[in-house]
């Protein structure tokens, strides 16, 4: 027998009878069976078996008449979120719009309505469902009514998700992509599954097939082809750390945060410390023009990336390059004097209009900061999340970009105030920036630290790192750079980028081919 820590429900003998005397029917009758974690576990039985009643008395929904039903797994009774029923037929509520639906039962249960919207939004983003966000229940197919429904379940994270004949009144090739959504949510919120299902094609998927007649149930042994159960079900491991998902290939606009990711913000922010220079410096078109041009550049490239429908590195690193080009320039403009540097040494021109506000790096970094800290309270008061792998909304992506183009004027005020000003050099400050990346690392495992705040100060970090190195590879060697000049550097750095953001793109296809597949078509 199971241990009670490694079960989530047990059935000891349940009954469920409706009515009294001569007239009272058993729609359940003496059940046992035990539901453990990772179970994928069918029960097949004509209409009126009593497959539903099971499944209601697993819920908690309706209480046993004989018998006992216990959840020795959970440390919550199931009415409190620890256990997601998705009912039969429309259970949406009409007068609520999509978000509205799926957050509603963290509104019901006391969560905040701005932290349930957001993490509405996420579960609409498992189950390919976000850009449906805004619709009402009457404007959706009955697929997809069936995916939010399938989100609403997944809200309050559950241990044990109970679908009634999921795909009942569905066409069989809609009823295989609910059923590819339901696998995705439970996967996402590592839980158990129990389907009710007429469907035999369903039934084959689960690993573990239970049967009820006249209300009795009978239990058989696993799956004898577990094989081609997991050959048909797609891949769709959804963990809570930034690993990959099938759904996130469909619905994500923004890239994965792996190693890969940081190594390739380094390699862009470099390189728009580095083109900055080329521009501003080596051509000598000054920086006023030279931040009129870059910032042209930075919409040009954003508009494509908003346009984009997915995710794709070609679309969204350019703008990373250009952002962080656009801080170059802004932030040697608000912090030096370019006109009285350049034409002390003799220089006839740097360019058409004023070259730097001469304010000096603490106050530009002041004015920086308190415009990153606006930015970011008004995307708190948007409702929108901060996770980056869960903005797929407009809004939610415009904030971010603004937040990546102050941030990265900001870093690259602190590059060149460590490397120019500190008395630090390019090597010091480069080791003492690392250190602050090493100690935000060690933080990712530290209890009530959030995630998301080590992200945004990493991701600011990274620019006072990029610009260091922009300036250790370009800047002469008596000054303490390799001289390798802005044009030799900028080149080396954008074959790099192209190198990572090419292998990224056929990485991204060979990964998310099969699962491609299966589920960018659940949104009918």
């Amino acid at each position: 027998m199971t241990t009670a820590g490694t079960l989530l429900l047990r059935c000891q003998d349940a009954a469920r009878t409706h009515g009294n005397g001569p007239t009272a029917l058993a729609a359940v009758n003496s059940a046992t069976c035990e539901v453990h974690p990772g179970d994928r576990i069918a029960i097949t039985g004509p209409s009126g078996s009593g497959k539903s009643t099971l499944l209601n008395l697993m819920a908690d929904v309706v209480q046993p008449t004989a018998g006992e039903i216990s959840w020795p797994g959970l440390p919550q009774v199931p009415t409190r979120g620890q256990v997601g029923v998705m009912l039969q037929g429309p259970t949406l509520v009409p007068a609520l719009s999509v978000a509205e639906n799926a957050a509603l039962p963290l509104v019901l249960a006391g969560i905040p309505r701005e932290r349930a919207h957001r993490r509405a939004l996420h579960c609409l983003a498992v189950v390919a469902a976000a850009e449906l966000a805004h619709k009402m229940p009457s404007e959706l197919s009955g697929g997809q009514a069936r995916h939010v429904a399938i989100a609403r379940t997944l809200a309050t994270s559950p241990r044990l998700i109970l679908a009634d004949d999921p795909t009942s009144d569905l066409d069989r090739a809609t009823g295989r992509r609910v059923i590819d959504v339901l696998f995705a949510a439970a996967d996402e919120a590592g839980a158990a599954l129990v389907v009710t299902t007429r469907d035999p094609a369903v039934a084959e998927r689960l690993r573990k097939l239970w049967a009820m007649h006249d209300g009795r149930l009978h239990l058989s042994p696993p799956s004898l082809a577990p094989a081609k159960a997991a050959q048909e079900a797609p891949v769709l491991s959804l963990p809570d750390g930034d690993a990959a998902s099938t759904a996130q290939y469909v619905v994500r606009k923004l890239p994965e945060v792996t190693l890969a990711f940081w190594i390739m913000k380094i390699a862009a922010t470099t390189l728009g410390e580095t083109a900055g220079d080329l521009f501003a410096q080596t051509l000598r078109l000054g920086y006023f023009l030279t931040t009129i041009a870059v910032f042209l550049m930075f919409v040009v490239t954003l508009l494509v990336q908003l346009r984009a429908r997915h995710y794709n590195p070609f679309f969204y690193w350019p703008v990373i390059v250009s952002t962080s080009m656009v801080g170059t320039t802004v932030s040697d403009f608000m912090n030096r004097d370019a006109s009285s540097k350049y034409l002390a040494k003799g220089a006839t021109s740097l360019g058409w209009g004023p070259q730097g506000l001469g304010l000096d790096y603490p106050t530009g970094a002041a004015i920086l900061i308190s415009l990153l800290i606006a930015i970011f309270v008004a995307w708190k008061f948007t409702g929108q999340t901060f996770v980056i792998r869960d903005i797929v909304t407009f809004r939610g992506e415009a904030l971010f970009w603004s937040a990546i183009l102050v941030s990265n004027t900001l870093g690259t005020s602190m590059g060149d105030f460590l490397s120019d000003s500190s008395g630090l050099g390019y090597a010091g400050s480069a080791l003492l920036i690392t250190g602050a990346l090493l100690v935000l690392v060690a933080l990712i495992r530290v209890p009530f630290v959030p995630n998301v705040v080590l992200f945004w100060i990493a991701f600011v970090l990274t620019r006072p790192l990029g610009a260091t190195a922009g300036d250790f590879l370009t800047k002469p060697t008596f000054k303490g750079g390799l001289d390798l000049g802005t044009v030799g550097s900028s080149a080396v750095l954008l074959a790099v980028l192209f190198a990572l953001m090419a292998y990224g793109h056929f990485r991204d296809r060979a990964r998310g081919r099969e699962a491609h597949g299966n589920i960018s078509r659940a949104v009918d």
